[in-house]
């Protein structure tokens, strides 16, 4: 499974778990008919919830995508985008996709600027920092995390795309 892969319909990470999800409360519908055991509320409720969370899921991905507006430009974009594994980073001509831990995709013409934040040498944190003032984690590495170079790198970009 490629979290890269953004546009993915058969987005198969939500799938597994909406299958999940409905052979727990199916398993547990079947142990409260059949053995009567408390056992099933467990199964019930956890299918209940893996349920609910593949449906958040769901929605704040279609969220992301509704930003784009140019669905076409945004396809040729994501051909050519540079992707940093270690950080769940992609940068395109115009957008910084945070793929991991959730889908974020940010259009650099709507943020203001860019930051670095250092903590005590050990962490740094790259931010947009969009038009109305808020500030938005892109990427992040700590000292061993051998994502320094990614994350050098990845700055490099950003800081190219704030140039002009």
């Amino acid at each position: 499974m490629d979290d890269f892969n953004i546009l993915d319909n058969e987005n198969v990470k939500l799938k597994t778990n909406y299958i999940i999800a409905v052979t727990m409360l199916a398993v547990g519908v079947l142990m409260l008919v059949s053995i009567k055991t408390n056992m099933a509320y467990v199964f019930i409720a956890a299918g209940i919830l893996l349920l609910y969370v593949a449906t958040a899921k769901r929605h704040d991905r279609e969220k992301e995508l509704s930003k784009i507006r140019d669905m076409n430009a945004f396809r040729a974009e994501l051909e050519r985008a540079i992707k940093f594994y270690g950080l769940g980073l992609m940068i395109t001509e115009g957008y910084a996709i945070v793929v991991r831990p959730s889908l974020k995709v940010y259009a650099f013409d709507g943020m203001a600027k860019f930051e670095v934040g250092i903590a005590e040498g050990k962490e740094k944190v790259l931010f947009l920092t969009d038009n109305t003032g808020c500030r938005h984690k892109i990427a992040r590495t700590v000292t061993g995390d051998g994502n320094q170079s990614e994350f050098d790198d990845a700055y490099r970009m950003v800081k190219n795309k704030f140039a002009s």
